[in-house]
């Protein structure tokens, strides 16, 4: 699914969809998530945990490693995950 990215978990619930586009201008890992906290002030806190991993062609990713993004990249947002 090129040009989004995808949601799991309690983000999936959050965001009411299984996926949403990719922001304009969100050319690294850490500009998305910049993105994602301004344009939804409401997530905000839950965006800015570090426990909500960023994931880049199924690959964990650091928000300070710089990591580059494209529309062709598949990106998902991971929450941090319970059970028992």
């Amino acid at each position: 699914m090129a040009g989004a990215v995808l949601l799991f978990g309690r983000l999936k619930d959050a965001f009411g969809a299984d996926s949403i586009a990719l922001p304009e201008g969100a050319g690294t890992a850490a500009e998305l998530r910049a993105l994602l906290i301004s344009a939804n002030p409401d997530l905000a806190e839950t965006l800015r945990s570090k426990s909500v991993r960023i994931a880049v062609n199924q690959e964990l990713v650091a928000d300070e490693a710089g990591t580059r993004i494209t529309h062709a990249d598949e990106i998902a947002l991971l929450p941090p995950l319970s059970g028992g």
